[in-house]
């Protein structure tokens, strides 16, 4: 059988982890990047070479049959900022993310698993711009996400059902829909009610027009609750753009949360904010000032989960994925 004529190779070697239970596949083998006629400029301008050109790889790595519901993969790239260390490419299984939270922590446990960075800070520019990453050794990860902003503050948006919800529109490298008048619990036992309901408030932005500031969708819907555990600040149940529930408490929007509750006054620089996730995984994330710019930062964990080698048999009718 003739070979196709792309870069998607035979076999491919990557390594998965989890952030809290949230997934994340990073390709491991160089030669796929190499292989990719991506240009050379920034990070952002070559996602978009590869989604316009190569979306199929994309789906190869992350969609049915080989991943699995919620996983983020990982290119890495050569950066084109001269002060980053490396370059970021992310995507899960219906398209691309400027950023990803608990894909950068998966990201700097395995390099620090496979040997390549040593316990410390670097930087990684992704879409969204240059990210601060620091590999505390072992699971411990942490990352500054580009500088929060909020949007709309008390939006209020009517749902097919005639709910009306109030929250905030902000963005720390993705867009959220950050709200807590939702009316439910946020616990395991109420993922589809929770579920349905952001999916409900999504759509209900969509019909409004409500879109980010360069007309981005707000494809992340987050559904505020009181903690569980003392000593926690919040709960939450975070909608991903795949239809998904975050595992983690999502590491961009705690990075947006916090610059909204700094905005409010009611989270000082340095002060330590404990987000939980539904299923009870926690962030520790602050924010504090460089000049006249707000950076948040986002500590949490990662485990490695297997290391693989992907294969993409010429014959295989679900080659290039499901999806």
């Amino acid at each position: 059988m003739t070979k196709p004529a792309d870069p998607l190779p035979a076999r491919l070697r990557v390594l998965d982890s989890h952030t809290i239970g949230e997934p994340t596949r990073v390709v491991v083998d160089e030669s796929l990047a190499a292989s990719l006629d991506l240009g050379t400029g920034s990070v952002r301008a070559r996602r978009d070479v590869l989604r316009a050109r190569f979306d199929h790889v994309r789906r190869a790595i992350v969609a049915d049959p080989r991943g699995v519901e919620a996983m983020v993969g990982v290119i890495l790239v050569p950066p084109a900022d001269v002060a980053c260390d490396l370059g970021a490419i992310y995507f899960n299984r219906v398209g691309y993310l400027d950023m990803c939270g608990h894909a950068t922590i998966g990201l700097a446990v395995t390099l620090g698993h496979l040997g390549r960075i040593g316990a410390g800070a670097f930087r990684v520019e992704t879409p969204a711009g240059a990210v601060g990453v620091e590999w505390q050794g072992g699971s411990a990860a942490s990352f500054q996400s580009v500088s929060p902003r909020r949007m709309y503050r008390g939006l209020a948006v009517t749902c097919a059902d005639g709910v009306v919800v109030t929250g905030d529109v902000a963005t720390s490298g993705l867009w959220f829909f950050i709200t807590r008048d939702h009316g439910l619990p946020v616990e395991p036992g109420s993922i589809p009610q929770l579920r349905e309901r952001a999916w409900a408030i999504r759509r209900a932005l969509e019909a409004a027009g409500i879109t980010g500031d360069s007309g981005e969708t707000i494809d992340h819907i987050v559904l505020m609750g009181p903690a569980h555990d003392r000593g926690h600040d919040a709960r939450n149940f975070v909608l991903c753009p795949d239809g998904a529930f975050d595992r983690s408490p999502c590491g961009t929007a705690t990075s947006a949360l916090v610059g909204c509750l700094h905005e409010d006054g009611l989270l000082a620089e340095g002060v330590i904010w404990r987000q939980e996730s539904i299923l009870g995984g926690l962030y520790e994330a602050s924010i504090h000032r460089a000049g006249d710019v707000l950076v948040p930062s986002v500590r949490g964990q990662a485990w490695i989960t297997a290391e693989s080698t992907l294969h993409f048999a010429f014959d295989d009718p679900y080659r290039t994925g499901l999806g």
